[in-house]
């Protein structure tokens, strides 16, 4: 029996050990990347939980995201903008962003919650709410920037349907300017419809350190695999 020498088995296969050792490391960086990323999250939710558990301050330019706010205005009923395919509970529905008017004529849209959809597609939910002066109290977000444009993400008749919650599609349908932030209202509040819980972002740390075992996983497969193959051989 031929004595397993794997620096000769090395030399014999450059090709299979540059691919194998080259993956390998690739496979531990993608690793150590998802543990930075989870890391990194980890540090942006706890500062999700302590703004949420901070009292309202008062909207300005310079409120962080993710802060609690209260703003004195009013709602323009009869310009809301239904956000499509919005899933909660296993049914589909839309998402409400009504116009809130303050200071001085400046608008910022506001996320009302959910609302379900009706028997057909052109059955539009009614979207009451009383234009009145008021206080909200209410989430700073910052909105998905458009990936697509165009007139067609956004219907023609109000309530207009819109396809993206990007504020610079929405503001498609507005004739002035709009606050590039989107106010979600707080669960007790007496304008909201169905409140959906706020997620600070769509994969948590605790995904991410799965993604980063299986990437180290991979790496220790590849690397028995290409040593398996290399004693074969010989």
């Amino acid at each position: 029996m031929t004595k397993f020498k794997l620096k000769d088995s090395l030399q014999e296969n450059k090709l299979l050990t540059s691919f194998s050792i080259f993956f390998v490391f690739v496979f531990v960086f993608l690793g150590i990347w998802q543990i930075e990323r989870a890391a990194n999250k980890e540090g942006l939710l706890q500062d999700f939980n302590s703004e949420q558990e901070s009292p309202p301050t008062r909207l300005t330019s310079q409120s962080p995201n993710w802060s609690r706010v209260f703003v004195d205005g009013v709602f323009d009923s009869s310009r809301q903008i239904l956000i499509d395919n919005q899933i909660h509970n296993g049914k589909v529905g839309y998402k409400i962003f009504t116009p809130f008017r303050f200071d001085d004529n400046k608008i910022v849209l506001v996320d009302r919650g959910w609302i379900g959809q009706g028997q057909s597609r052109s059955d539009l939910p009614q979207l009451n709410i009383l234009e009145k002066k008021s206080r909200i109290i209410a989430t700073v977000t910052s909105p998905e920037q458009g990936v697509l444009a165009g007139s067609e993400l956004l219907t023609n008749e109000w309530p207009r349907v819109s396809q993206s919650k990007a504020v610079e599609v929405i503001a498609l349908a507005f004739n002035e300017p709009i606050l590039d932030i989107v106010l979600v209202l707080d669960p007790g509040s007496s304008q909201i419809t169905e409140f959906i819980q706020i997620k600070p972002f769509a994969i948590t740390p605790v995904k991410h350190y799965g993604y980063a075992m299986q990437w180290f996983t991979m790496s220790i497969v590849l690397l028995g695999m290409f040593l398996y193959a290399l004693k074969r051989e010989k």
